[in-house]
């Protein structure tokens, strides 16, 4: 895997997206170490991983997860940093207490350097805006699964107005045949994948799509982007888009509860 990190960044990517919970830190850490040693500059690279809050959970934890977070990096920074998801396994009755108090110790970590930009992950407006009436800044992301099956317009829109860069996760999670046929014609019109197609509209739409592959044609083939999207298009795949078509994770219904 640190090997497959170290091809990525050779063949042109420079973000590296991981978190506490993937148990992957100390791959990308051996990666960097590989970069770093070869010569790659630290500001190169732009690394971002997630606090994971696992009850019970609270701004002290959330700094001694970030300090072993840069020890598996082997770093002194990170880039970027997220609250992983606003509502854990039996936090319900209290959880937006401890996300405040997460948010303001993280305020402190970027003030001290130790990381760079603040963000969140999988939340709702209503989870922002728990935060912002709280704490003294907005975050700065909202890294959410969106795809043409699942396209969380409301909620992007919303993030945006609010100056809240969005990332988009699973942006190739199209699993309906539908979605998948009207992607197709698309590809074939520009002579492109239906996975480039994805990364493409996402762009467009204004999101930064993060993919992955252990397959070094396809990391190359979804860097070449090189082609516009018609309004045409657009409108196509804007009327894929379903409410119900999201990865069957657990906190999706349970977010929909608090």
């Amino acid at each position: 895997m640190a090997a497959l990190l170290v091809q990525a960044i050779l063949i042109g990517y420079r973000f590296i997206d991981t978190a506490y919970s993937y148990g992957t830190e100390k791959i990308v850490g051996a990666a960097l170490k590989l970069l770093f040693d070869a010569g790659m500059r630290r500001d190169e690279v732009f690394i971002q991983t997630k606090f994971y809050p696992v009850m019970p959970y609270d701004g002290e934890s959330v700094r001694k997860q970030l300090e072993e977070s840069l020890q598996n990096l082997g770093l002194d920074y990170v880039d970027s940093y997220l609250i992983h998801q606003p509502v854990p396994r039996y936090s319900e009755l209290e959880y937006t207490e401890r996300n405040i108090s997460v948010w303001k110790e993280m305020e402190k970590l970027r003030a001290e350097g130790k990381v760079k930009h603040i963000g969140v992950s999988n939340f709702l407006e209503r989870h922002i805006l728990q935060l912002t009436e709280a704490c003294n800044t907005v975050p700065e992301i909202n890294q959410l699964e969106i795809n043409p099956q699942f396209q969380q317009r409301g909620l992007a829109e919303f993030c945006r107005k609010k100056g809240i860069a969005v990332q988009s996760w699973g942006p190739l999670s199209v699993t309906d045949e539908d979605v998948q046929s009207a992607l197709q014609l698309i590809a074939d019109k520009y002579s492109v994948s239906k996975a480039q197609v994805a990364l493409k509209w996402n762009i467009q739409i204004g999101n930064t799509p993060i993919c992955f592959s252990k397959n070094i044609h396809h990391l190359i083939e979804n860097r070449k982007l090189d082609f516009e999207l018609s309004d045409e298009d657009l409108e196509a795949i804007r009327m894929c888009n379903s409410a119900d078509a999201h990865r069957k994770t657990w906190w999706y219904p349970r977010q929909q509860m608090y």
